[in-house]
């Protein structure tokens, strides 16, 4: 009988406070979200390929951020309840998305 991979979509939290955090992901980051105003909230797939470390940090719009000539990249954004607070999720280091279109 084949056997049959199954994969998960977990929780993983960056704080808001102006530093950056590795997190080790079992998958690529698939959404990103808040709905506290001092976290960030990434989900990422158990796609059985990598667990591999990212080096995330969040930025408040208007906050400067650094351009690190493209080490530095916008994963997403997210909107704290009540629309007051808009939060942008940034990756610098090798392992930022391939795939982004937006390279700060």
């Amino acid at each position: 009988m084949p056997t049959t991979t199954t994969a998960r979509i977990l929780r993983f939290e960056v704080p808001v406070d102006d530093r950056w955090h590795i997190l080790t992901l079992p998958g690529p980051i698939v959404h990103i979200a808040t709905r506290r105003p001092d976290v960030v909230e990434v989900w990422a797939t158990t796609d059985g390929c990598y667990p591999q470390e990212h080096d995330l940090r969040v930025y408040g719009t208007g906050e400067p951020y650094p351009a690190d000539c493209g080490n530095v990249c916008h994963v997403g954004t997210a909107i704290a309840p009540g629309g007051a607070l808009v939060w942008h999720l940034m990756q610098r280091g090798p392992n930022r998305p391939a795939d982004t279109k937006e390279t700060l």
